[in-house]
């Protein structure tokens, strides 16, 4: 679709970096960004305590007003929304305000925007759906794993998606596993859904680490139980005498601290890191290991750790689990265990430690296959997805105004 201008694009996303060095799903902020190049792009995310303004970016960044005092806001950038199913009623009150807040400014951006798109099926996708049927605009949902993981235990869950769907051209998912998730809650997503991995920066191959020194292992990820730090501590309980760094932060970081002290396990907690340190880990490490678990049948979409990793060149260990168990092909660009079972994960990790040519081979392998989901490729096609809604809503609605002349 070519215009003049160009085509003015609203994204929608309940979890956006609070400043330049935070990582926190940064994803869709290189999706804000590589847009850029063919939309006029605005982001609305919600507010945090934390953020800076980010200057010298392609794109337009705004925040939805808190309304409440902080300590009572539970709808925050860097809040994943599955833990409201347990909260108490004041928090769940405090969200919907929060969410309300989220809307109206919404509702004022989709009016001058051309087409909305939206991450996570919960609040954005909903929310994108809404203003799509208001105001007659395209929208594209796109969905990483945690929203569709709430919808299928909520209540009403089953005819929220019905909805999303309808109220959407597309909907995009990052893996097979989630596609087959979607379609199971809400079969009419059957002809709308694609699978879509998010893109991956590519960076020059770090070297080989030096023979003879101890040999670390690389965990990067919030520290929440469906990451499965545990299971990784654990594994290294009769250790393969390697050094074990942690980069990342969680409600699970004390006692992940505690379980590693409890098993004498050599164990740096870094918390949160930037991308320049996180590169620098990525280049340093011998192993990466992604030990996600299966957790009341949630399962995590595509980490995109493990596309970073392969991109770094590093070998790469995780578990055969959602999305993961689709991009990692076993002793090819990787090695695959099952989930939560630590003792497998030992001797994977005592055998990838030990056998140098091995690590190079799978760091090889996983290049090339970061390199199929490289950011201008990937941009590339979700830009072709959006332009295709587009176009289809203008034939849509050319067709309609026709048939209503007619009618006349």
């Amino acid at each position: 679709m070519k215009q003049a201008t160009k085509p003015r694009l609203l994204i929608l996303t309940s979890s956006f970096p609070a400043g330049p060095d935070d990582e926190t799903c940064g994803y869709v902020r290189q999706f804000a960004r590589h847009l850029a190049t063919e939309f006029k792009v605005t982001v609305l995310a919600p507010p945090d305590v934390h953020a800076r303004v980010l200057r010298s970016e392609p794109y337009a960044l705004v925040r939805s007003s808190p309304l409440l005092p902080a300590r009572f806001n539970s709808f925050r950038s860097a809040t994943d929304l599955n833990h409201l199913r347990e909260a108490g009623v004041l928090t769940k009150l405090a969200a919907a305000v929060a969410m309300v807040a989220f809307l109206a400014k919404a509702a004022r951006l989709a009016w001058r925007a051309d087409v909305i798109c939206s991450h996570w099926l919960l609040p954005s996708g909903l929310i994108g759906a809404l203003l799509s049927k208001l105001f007659g605009k395209p929208h594209v949902a796109v969905e990483h794993s945690g929203a569709l993981h709430l919808l299928a235990r909520l209540r009403g869950g089953k005819r929220l998606a019905r909805f999303i769907v309808a109220g959407s051209h597309r909907v995009v998912v990052v893996s097979e596993d989630l596609r087959r998730k979607l379609i199971a809650l809400c079969p009419a997503a059957k002809d709308k859904c694609v699978v879509m991995p998010m893109g991956v920066e590519m960076k020059p191959r770090a070297l080989e680490a030096q023979a003879g020194r101890l040999r670390h292992i690389l965990f990067i990820g919030r520290l929440a139980r469906i990451k499965g730090a545990d299971v990784l501590i654990d594994a290294l309980r009769d250790g393969p005498g390697a050094r074990l760094i942690v980069a990342g932060d969680g409600p699970e970081r004390n006692a992940l601290e505690r379980l590693a002290a409890e098993r004498g396990i050599k164990v740096e907690f870094l918390g949160h890191v930037n991308a320049a340190r996180r590169d620098a880990l990525l280049a340093a490490c011998d192993v990466v290991v992604i030990p996600s678990r299966v957790l009341d049948d949630r399962s995590e979409g595509m980490p995109v750790v493990c596309l970073e990793a392969m991109a770094a060149g590093r070998a790469i260990i995780a578990s055969r689990s959602g999305g993961l168990a689709e991009i990692i092909r076993d002793t090819h660009n990787g090695l695959l265990f099952e989930p939560g079972d630590a003792r497998m994960l030992a001797e994977k990790l005592r055998r990838l430690l030990n056998d140098a040519p091995l690590r190079a081979r799978l760091g090889q392998n996983g290049m090339r296959t970061a390199a199929e989901y490289a950011w201008p490729r990937a941009a590339a096609a979700y830009a072709r997805l959006i332009n295709e809604s587009l176009d289809q809503h203008a034939i849509h609605t050319n067709t309609r105004a026709d048939a209503e002349r007619a009618a006349c």
